[in-house]
């Protein structure tokens, strides 16, 4: 491919990570971001980031919910407003010829008042059409949070997975989630051996068809988003190769392991 429209491809799908993170994408565009994390390091440490971004969200996110009082405070005003009699009617002026002949009194300026609130100057129908306008309001929040729990219940669980260490690394340890709605799994490792300068970690996935590359990193402590169908694994592995871009088969000592 053409070094050109790599870049080009890189840059536009990176573009959609944060999408892709959040379930925001259709189907096309899904599956470019997929195809692209299986060949790329960079988009791989970034989506893993992105990821544990997203997982924090609703720890950070406090829900609230409309005051119980309001509606019961907006409808004893409509009441009120409904039940208030009519103010009397101001009788007319005497007639010219009844009128007593003396001079006008000067007229009285009209006290100022404060501008009446909705609530003294709506009408009944007015007042409840706007009721109907918040109870309504609430209504769509209730379904919005309804529709978002059923998704919760009904969406596949994520999976975690413990990795075993080996005898080459004793103090590794961390573990595989597996994403089912988004076939992705998440790799956190934690003290790995430290690398010879001209090596880099290698990610394996082993099934019935041998070990296939799955992307590489070259801190002890990191994360890394692997796109595949775990149906078709049974084990991950982890093994110190030659960088930068690692190697097609293992030749090191494999370091940590998960069961699929």
């Amino acid at each position: 491919m053409e070094p050109n429209l790599t870049v080009a491809r890189h840059a536009a799908t990176r573009d959609l990570l944060g999408a892709f993170a959040l379930g925001a994408v259709d189907a096309e565009e899904a599956a470019s971001v997929r195809a692209h994390l299986a060949t790329c390091a960079e988009c791989q440490a970034e989506m893993a980031e992105l990821w544990v971004a997203v997982d924090s969200l609703p720890v950070m996110i406090e829900p609230m919910d409309p005051p119980p009082a309001l509606r019961d405070r907006v409808a004893a005003a409509v009441m009120t407003e409904a039940a208030s009699p009519a103010p009397p009617a101001i009788p007319a002026s005497r007639p010219p010829e009844l009128a007593p002949a003396i001079a006008p009194a000067p007229p009285v300026p009209e006290p100022i008042h404060p501008p009446a609130s909705f609530w003294s100057r709506a009408t009944p129908w007015a007042a409840a059409a706007a009721i109907l306008l918040l109870l309504s309001a609430g209504l769509l929040v209730w379904n919005l949070r309804l529709r978002e729990q059923i998704q919760q219940a009904t969406a596949p669980i994520a999976e975690t997975i413990a990795l075993a260490p080996t005898d080459a690394a004793p103090d590794a340890s961390g573990e595989v989630t597996y994403l089912p709605q988004d076939e992705l799994l998440m790799l956190d490792v934690r003290d790995l051996p430290p690398l010879e300068p001209d090596q880099v970690y290698e990610v394996w996935l082993i099934g019935a068809e041998g070990p296939v590359p799955a992307g590489t990193f070259d801190q002890p402590t990191d994360q890394h988003a692997i796109v595949a169908d775990r149906d078709r694994y049974d084990t991950l592995a982890i093994t110190a190769e030659p960088g930068p871009l690692g190697t097609e088969a293992p030749t090191g000592e494999i370091v940590a392991t998960a069961s699929l």
